[in-house]
């Protein structure tokens, strides 16, 4: 399943976004973009109402027969609406694409609150920073649940597929926005709208802040609705492995319903490539295996230019073959007009597309909350600012990639003979890296903060390494293939930063734990170097990649931050170093 954007033309319109407007009413637009999804193997569309906080599909793709006071939407708007979008949807069909349509829970309309009062109500909260502090609200239509809501709801999902025929299913959830037991909302008001619809329409129900036990209770028994399938998150909002975590595993076997597993990667910013084939491969691989599983919704969007990675997904999920090089390295032969170059960018490709979940491996925290991983790393990650997330890594590393905390923790109470051992150290070399093994009682060799940070580091030199080679063999589309290789160098200087960053919050996090004075000044000097490193790699994106304009930001403090910007956060956590790790006054 892919993802497109359904916005609702009328509120753009309203805004003066006139390119999106004419975008909405293009039929050769909306032609070429399913075709385009049929082609790399996909065989359904999930369709997000946008501006989803404003303005969700009861809003504009029904005419309220029931609750005209619910319109928002002229009789000839609506007509018009209707029309075209059937038109989208009929299309689909006929390129082998079933419509899906996002559903989110409690929804009415603005008009519908205004006039009945809701709006005077407390409205459900939109989002929130990084220490999960309320920022703002969704608004009147969003969050008040009773019996009035809950005809609205059964009456409107009715009303929605006695409209459109080639409409096949709700994609939703019960979370944010739905108060008290959110799964008896289910069986209240959604089932019964479905089941009035009279057409059998597939309802593939979100995992997102909904308890197991509770779906298990009111979503899933027979007789609820014979038709509901289950989605879960497989990374939550995060990407970091091709394998699922363990709460996704427990969903599909305990659900014992058809699953779509979710591609989330809300740790991916400013564009930077994650455009890797082979990574697209061993993700459907391991969601093959699951049980019940039947396929899965990727996020990312048609023009985010992980065109390899997003095409792979298609080719992989339709085709059960064993990865090959090939048919990509005919793409990008095409493209660049040799296939030694594309060979290098193949390479640099997917050395590149590893680094943001393995530096969010570490840097865990499963939520998108307006936390950066890749344009800064800030030291919030382990400092226990929050506790929730700080002694933890990936729930698929769990036993083997060390927690920052942790491995500081036994290495300042137990002895630098805990400490990273690659074996590379001449003073050390009386100690065997396998003793490690024994020493930390994991039943494995783990992997150290330090060893991780190395294969990041390595992974950056890589994609550098081999954008450059590429660059030096392209015949065609040169400024698209300088491009690509600014954008690898962009992931070499920022991977060495990380590595600076994590090496500092160890022996800062080793000297707050008791460790030795020298813990300190290693940590001082790890600071200083990721603080330059940190302008170097910001410099670069500023100059070479962002040309100054502003436009690649990245987040942190519940705002959005320019590259100087960032730089300015980075020399001022520099500042708190001692502050932010609670360091003892010795």
């Amino acid at each position: 399943m892919c993802f497109e954007q359904l916005r609702n033309p009328f509120w753009y319109e309203a805004k003066g976004h006139q390119a999106e407007v004419k975008e909405f009413w293009d039929k050769k637009h909306w032609d070429r973009v399913l075709k385009d999804w049929a082609d790399d193997g996909y065989n359904a569309v999930l369709y997000w109402s946008e501006p989803w906080t404003e303005t969700a599909w009861p809003s504009f793709l029904i005419p309220h027969a029931k609750f005209p006071e619910a319109r928002e939407l002229t009789a000839a708007q609506s007509e018009r609406l209707i029309e075209h979008l059937n038109w989208i949807f009929g299309r689909a069909h006929e390129y082998g694409l079933k419509n899906f349509l996002f559903d989110y829970q409690v929804v009415t309309t603005r008009a519908f609150a205004k006039a009945h009062g809701l709006d005077k109500e407390l409205p459900v909260s939109a989002t929130v920073d990084h220490r999960h502090n309320m920022k703002d609200q969704m608004g009147p239509a969003f969050g008040v649940r009773n019996k009035l809501t809950r005809e609205f709801t059964e009456e409107a999902i009715a009303e929605l597929f006695g409209t459109y025929a080639d409409l096949d299913g709700l994609y939703g959830g019960l979370g944010e926005a739905l108060p008290g037991k959110r799964s008896t909302w289910y069986r209240e008001a959604i089932a019964p709208g479905l089941k009035r619809s009279g057409r059998r329409p597939t309802s593939v129900v979100m995992n997102w802040m909904l308890p197991l036990e509770d779906f298990l209770d009111d979503v899933a028994p027979t007789g609820v609705y014979d038709n509901t399938w289950v989605s879960v998150m497989a990374n939550v909002e995060m990407f970091t492995d091709a394998r699922p975590y363990p709460i996704a595993l427990r969903w599909a076997e305990r659900a014992r319903k058809p699953t779509i597993l979710e591609i989330v990667h809300h740790n991916h910013e400013a564009n930077l490539p994650f455009n890797s084939p082979r990574l697209a491969y061993e993700i459907v691989r391991e969601y093959r295996r699951i049980e019940n599983s039947k396929g899965f919704l990727s996020w990312f969007l048609r023009y985010d230019g992980n065109d390899l990675f997003r095409k792979a997904l298609g080719y992989y999920g339709k085709n059960d073959v064993a990865y090959s090089d090939e048919p990509w390295l005919d793409v990008l032969e095409e493209r660049f007009g040799d296939r030694a170059a594309a060979r290098h960018f193949l390479k640099a490709y997917d050395a590149a597309a590893r680094i943001p979940g393995e530096v969010t491996a570490l840097a865990w925290v499963p939520h998108d909350l307006g936390t950066s991983r890749q344009l800064i790393l800030p030291y919030w990650f382990w400092t226990e600012e929050d506790p929730r997330w700080s002694t933890l890594v990936s729930p698929c590393r769990a036993g083997v990639l060390l927690p920052l905390r942790h491995y500081a923790r036994v290495v300042a109470k137990m002895g630098d003979s805990f400490r990273d051992n690659s074996g590379a150290d001449s003073a050390r070399n009386r100690e065997h890296p396998g003793a490690q093994e024994l020493m930390w009682g994991l039943g494995d060799y783990p992997i150290t903060p330090e060893a991780h940070m190395r294969g990041v580091r390595r992974l950056g030199e890589t994609a550098q390494f081999e954008a450059d080679a590429a660059l030096k063999l392209v015949k065609k589309n040169r400024a698209q293939a300088e491009a690509v290789f600014n954008l690898m160098t962009a992931y070499k200087l920022l991977a060495d930063y990380y590595e600076q960053k994590v090496l500092a919050a160890r022996s800062a996090l080793i000297y707050a734990f008791g460790g030795s004075p020298g813990t300190r000044a290693e940590a001082e000097q790890h600071a200083d170097e990721a603080v330059r490193l940190h302008e170097r790699a910001m410099t670069f994106l500023w100059e070479k990649v962002d040309r100054k304009r502003g436009d690649l930001k990245g987040r942190w403090d519940g705002k959005a931050m320019t590259l100087p910007e960032l730089i300015e956060r980075e020399r001022q956590e520099r500042k708190e170093l001692a502050k932010s790790f609670r360091w003892p006054e010795r």
